[in-house]
C-alpha cells in the first residue's frame, strides 16, 4: 500500500494508507511549508491509518500551531476517530463536518 498526497489549491488530499510503512515517504512534511495560513487535511480517500499515522497527523498539527497556521480534518474515516478515542487524543483533532 502506498500513501499519496496531492495539494489541490488549501487543500491536501490523502489516498492510500497513513502509516508506518508509508510514513517516511513524508517526513519531513514539506507540503506543509508551502502553507501561509490555513490548510484542510481531505480525508476521502484514505483506506487505512494506524497509530503511528495518528501521531504523524498529531505532530504535524503541533507544527502547524506553532507556525500559526490551522489545519482542518475533511471527511474523517471511522478508524481515525476510533484510534483517536482509544487514545484519548480526539479533541485535539480539528474536525469539520
Amino acid at each position: 500500500m502506498t500513501l499519496k498526497i496531492t495539494a489541490v489549491g488549501h487543500c491536501f488530499r490523502f489516498e492510500g494508507a497513513l502509516n508506518r510503512d508509508t510514513l517516511m515517504l513524508h517526513s519531513p512534511f514539506a507540503l506543509l511549508n508551502t502553507v501561509t495560513d490555513k490548510v484542510q487535511f481531505d480525508f476521502t480517500a484514505l483506506s487505512t491509518i494506524d497509530t503511528a499515522g495518528l501521531a504523524w497527523l498529531l505532530q504535524q498539527l503541533a507544527k502547524a500551531k506553532s507556525s500559526k497556521l490551522q489545519i482542518e480534518l475533511c471527511n474523517v474515516p471511522q478508524q481515525l476517530l476510533s484510534l483517536a478515542d482509544v487514545s484519548a487524543v480526539r479533541a485535539l483533532l480539528p474536525i469539520v463536518e
